[in-house]
């Protein structure tokens, strides 16, 4: 009976008797594989982009605490579901037990007419502190768009409104509102910086406000609407180059969808025992771009491994089907001198993980070389929707390379099982005949 190195070393032999129709199988299986994991590593790149834009860009944080029917009925009756300072130090030590380190940021929205004292239009604004703005933009703290503690009336404009009231930084503006309990407020602000959502629907009407101002302007003293948790770790020390900013948008990792419903669920359980009727909300389901981003791309991703698994089995099966029947003298004669149908069925399994190996190892070093030439390359594009352009920037998915791998090599066994087993139980005779 043959050992196993020696059936590895006589599978390696026979994979390269012919050496023409071995290597264009590698090469389909080594342009198949990095297709899939450039792919691959493109969409995870994707995904941290997106997760952090939403995270620290929409400042929707990583949790979302408010009162229970906010979202339904908290603009109908904006002054029952605020809230009050009280219940703000009650949640922050409830937090602040569960998760040690992490920071709570006070948030309250307002909309009305923003005038340059000749035409006026609509915005939408968050009111945040200036402190808790640069701790939850993180990784975007340096970038335009900034409130500053020193300005009480300053407020930063979506480049679009800005352009539509013809403002610049440094001129005066009025905001009409209406408090919560349905009166008109006034108040004159100041234009203390500019920014580009990179969205066109929030472009023309985002505003972001000091939390004291908004507070003033909607009557609502100490209270907040929100209050956006920040996991401890995740602010980042801030970068003011792009590039850096760039690379910490597409590298940084979010919490996952199961760490971030587990920490949502266990506060909800919190606040229960408290006797506070509370919502908690992840960054997932509060940014319903990125969950539609993330289902289409991985609708796509799915399709395309079953396209290249197609091709690649295909491939496989034919060159396994050729050497089967070349070599069913070969085969007779093994039979004829002792070795079981079990052994060239394996024989030949091996050749077929074999082409998987190295198809795959090559496929590794073209999807390094690719990703780097591409990374080096800069080349930018405009999103869908977007206004500004930005990198394509393929990383490196793990998880999903090693399915695709682990795929090729099981399909791949069934792809040479089939045609061996058949050879194998060929009668002797017949193939020892066989021309």
């Amino acid at each position: 009976m043959m050992s196993s190195f020696g059936q590895i070393s006589l599978a390696w032999r026979n994979l390269w008797r012919n050496r023409r129709r071995s290597a264009v199988t590698i090469l389909s299986l080594a342009f198949g594989f990095a297709a899939v994991a450039l792919f691959a590593g493109y969409t995870s790149a994707v995904y941290s982009a997106l997760s952090n834009a939403a995270i620290h860009a929409e400042l929707i944080g990583h949790l979302t605490i408010n009162r229970s029917g906010w979202q339904t009925e908290g603009k109908l009756h904006p002054e029952k579901y605020l809230l009050s300072a009280e219940e703000i130090q009650k949640i922050t030590g409830i937090v602040a037990q569960r998760l040690p380190g992490a920071r709570l940021v006070p948030k309250l929205s307002a909309a009305g007419l923003l005038s340059n004292g000749r035409s006026s239009t609509i915005f939408i604004a968050t009111g945040i502190a200036a402190d808790d703005l640069d701790l939850l933009r993180g990784p975007f703290r340096n970038a335009p768009g900034s409130l500053h503690a020193d300005q009480p009336q300053g407020v930063t404009v979506g480049q679009g409104l800005a352009d539509v009231l013809g403002l610049k930084v440094g001129d005066g503006a009025s905001v009409l509102v209406s408090t919560v309990h349905g009166q008109a407020n006034a108040a004159d602000v100041d234009v203390a910086d500019e920014v580009n959502t990179g969205n066109v629907a929030t472009n023309d009407k985002l505003m972001l406000m000091p939390l004291a101002l908004v507070q003033n302007l909607m009557d609502a003293g100490g209270r907040a609407e929100t209050l956006t948790v920040l996991l401890p770790g995740s602010a980042g020390a801030g970068h003011a180059a792009e590039a850096d900013r760039m690379r910490d948008m597409y590298t940084r990792a979010a919490p996952g969808e199961a760490l971030s419903s587990q920490l949502r669920d266990q506060l909800r359980s919190d606040f229960q025992q408290a006797g506070m009727d509370l919502e908690v909300r992840t960054w997932q389901e509060m940014s319903a771009f990125f969950r539609q981003v993330k289902g289409m791309y991985d609708m796509i991703f799915a399709l395309m491994l079953a396209v290249v698994l197609a091709i690649v089995v295909l491939s496989i099966a034919n060159a396994m089907s050729m050497s089967v029947v070349e070599r069913t003298r070969e085969i007779g004669t093994m039979r004829a001198i002792g070795m079981r149908r079990a052994g060239i069925t394996r024989m030949f399994v091996s050749e077929a993980l074999m082409l998987v190996v190295v198809g795959t190892v090559a496929g590794l070093l073209l999807t390094a070389l690719t990703r780097y030439g591409v990374n080096a390359a800069d080349i930018r594009y405009v999103p869908p929707g977007n206004t500004m352009s930005v990198p394509i920037y393929i990383g490196f998915d793990l998880p999903r390379t090693a399915l695709a791998a682990a795929a090729l090599a099981g399909l791949a066994i069934l792809a040479a099982y089939w045609p061996a087993r058949r050879a194998a139980r060929h009668p002797i005779i017949e193939s020892l005949g066989h021309v």
